[in-house]
């Protein structure tokens, strides 16, 4: 006689029912699912941003690590950044960016022929992976500005006095922790390659004439002259204008500060801070004068 083995009976032969799971079993595995499924992709999307911001940093360590180079082959002298209005290789980077037809908004060249790239040949390093700003489906080139204030050449703001120090030579920044020399600038606001800082007018007076970036959970990333970069997350909605992809000094804007204008109270007013008794400034923050972070 044939037998067989039954696998889902009891010691007295009844057969165990293999139904499977109940409608509400299911329902409730597909819920913790689909929970589980949507922490994930907000963990997901913060570490995108979090991914974005790391990459900054590590763009404005290399491009400061590249302008601690440029004044250690060229005993002390920093490298040059002058006004580009009419742009010359014969400085930190060339170029005028803006949302025109010009080439300059995609021309590596301005980049690769000017006098900072031969310390790091890497033309990614001079455009932040949040700015998305471009010209007819482009990316333009570059998202990063050198402070005004520091380097041969440079310029200072016009209605700032003499009595502000522009440094010229490494040894002449006394303070190079509090000392910033990249930062991210806001795309309607970038052009050239110096981002301008008014340190004569303060307190109710103060300008700012260039806008800094706020890719980054409304901050930027900042690169200081001991080679350090830090984020900076900005407390004043008037710091943070609209990207509108136009060109701050070419349009009339209604709803972003004019970079003339005079706003009382900025607290994230950004110009430098240099040691002595006529320094360079501070971050305004909530009306006091402040060092850099």
């Amino acid at each position: 006689m044939r037998t067989t083995r039954c696998f889902f009976c009891t010691a007295n032969g009844r057969q165990i029912s293999t139904a499977g799971f109940s409608f509400a079993d299911l329902l409730a595995v597909f819920g913790v699912v689909a929970l589980v499924g949507l922490i994930q992709l907000s963990a997901l999307a913060n570490n995108k941003g979090n991914s974005h911001r790391a990459m900054c940093t590590d763009n404005l360590r290399r491009l400061a690590l590249s302008w601690l180079m440029y004044a250690d082959d060229n005993r002390g002298r920093l490298v040059p950044n002058g006004f580009d209005a009419f742009p010359s290789t014969n400085n930190w980077v060339a170029g005028w960016l803006d949302f025109s037809p010009r080439s300059d908004n995609t021309n590596l060249t301005l980049i690769t022929r000017a006098r900072l790239y031969p310390y790091n040949k890497a033309v990614e390093i001079y455009r932040c992976p949040d700015d998305l700003s471009g010209y007819r489906g482009l990316l333009r080139v570059r998202s990063y500005s050198m402070n005004s204030w520091v380097g041969e050449s440079a310029t200072g703001w016009l209605n700032s006095p003499d009595e502000f120090e522009k440094p010229a030579r490494i040894s002449q920044i006394r303070q190079p922790d509090q000392t910033f020399v990249f930062i991210e600038e806001h795309p309607d606001s970038i052009n050239d390659g110096t981002f301008f800082v008014d340190m004569h007018d303060t307190g109710p007076s103060a300008y700012i004439i260039d806008f800094p970036a706020a890719f980054h959970y409304l901050g930027a990333n900042l690169s200081f002259a001991d080679g350090s970069v830090r984020f900076r997350q900005w407390i004043d909605a008037r710091t943070m204008p609209a990207v509108r992809n136009a060109s701050m000094l070419l349009t009339s804007l209604r709803h972003i500060p004019q970079p003339d204008q005079p706003l009382p109270l900025r607290p994230d007013a950004v110009v430098t801070q240099f040691a002595g008794v006529k320094c360079s400034g501070g971050f305004v923050e909530r009306g006091r004068t402040v060092h850099c972070f």
